[in-house]
């Protein structure tokens, strides 16, 4: 029923932080709605991608997912009541901050509030991005994707896939349990990992249009190597080549380029691992880390290898480079 991630609610006691992060680091642009407390944040054409609100206490990531229509917004939440979910419909104030039509939202297993929304609205402006760059692969593909850790692994998966129908991508046990889901032709659009750890956001996805934005993005993290929660590499599964910069929440923004979509005769994998070079995650415990490292020595023995496919927006296509 979903066809999107179409945007993600942030509550945050570093409201300056994000700021300064997403429009000089990321490329993003700020919208303040009331300074200090409530802003939205722009990638595209659309209105808002990320709304972002202060808080003195914890601080909270949700998904806002996107249907195409107030009558699969309607199938949607019956089915998730016939489910066991409690569905709350969006207040006036809610719709309206988001700018979306109608929505609704409720818990997942996990406490992790989710949104399923209609009508995102196009924003008045053109979209004017932090620092130079050439934008986002958004559209009908909807904002990236979302990875987190759940403890609850079965439930989550039976929530996204036989619930809300999103489709298998691709599945791993090595290092630890993944599942990858797509519901548009995004390689994916979640990614369910059982790491034994406590439940949390592991990452967000945001695909640059062009390579050098990426690596300038990389170049600005450098002087600061704790921000870097998973140094440079390509994965093996969407074959992003990526970094995954820690944001002022703790969790981290993954910026990449050049993904792989999928289409109706996919069929699913089961992964050798994560990435085919690079990657280190620095915040696996030792012993996975090591194991991390011993895969990627198996995938460079055997010489695989994975081609390079441009999405058909590619600007840097488009363009002379400036001398």
């Amino acid at each position: 029923m979903i066809t999107a991630l179409s945007y993600i609610v942030v509550q945050t006691p570093h409201m300056q932080a994000w700021i300064d992060q997403v429009t000089h680091h990321i490329g993003m642009q700020v919208e303040v709605l009331e300074a200090g407390k409530t802003m939205r944040v722009r990638a595209d054409e659309k209105i808002q991608r990320f709304v972002v609100c202060a808080t003195s206490g914890e601080p909270t990531m949700g998904m806002g997912f996107e249907v195409p229509d107030a009558q699969t917004l309607m199938r949607c939440s019956m089915a998730l009541e016939a489910a066991g979910y409690k569905t709350t419909p969006g207040t006036p104030e809610e719709i309206e901050l988001r700018g979306v039509q109608d929505m609704m939202h409720f818990k997942d297993n996990d406490g992790v509030r989710l949104e399923i929304a209609c009508g995102l609205k196009d924003a008045p402006t053109a979209f004017k991005p932090g620092r130079p760059i050439g934008g986002f692969r958004t559209g009908p593909m909807g904002l990236g994707h979302v990875a987190f850790i759940t403890e609850h692994f079965e439930a989550i998966s039976n929530l996204y896939r036989n619930v809300l129908g999103m489709n298998l991508t691709d599945y791993t046990d090595k290092p630890f349990k993944v599942e990858f889901l797509h519901c548009n032709p995004r390689h994916h659009t979640i990614g369910i990992a059982h790491t034994g750890q406590p439940a949390k956001i592991y990452h967000l996805m945001l695909e640059y249009n062009d390579f050098d934005d990426l690596g300038r993005a990389y170049d600005m993290a450098l002087p600061n190597p704790d921000s870097i929660g998973v140094t440079l590499g390509r994965h093996i599964n969407d074959h992003a080549t990526s970094f995954y910069l820690k944001n002022p929440d703790g969790w981290m923004f993954e910026l990449g380029w050049a993904t792989r979509t999928v289409g109706p005769d996919w069929e699913v994998e089961e992964l050798k691992g994560m990435s085919l070079w690079g990657h280190d995650r620095t915040w696996l415990p030792d012993h996975k880390r090591e194991e991390a490292r011993q895969i990627l020595k198996h995938l460079a023995a055997e010489g695989m290898r994975a081609p390079v496919v441009l999405p058909e927006n590619q600007t840097q296509l488009k363009r002379t480079a400036k001398e």
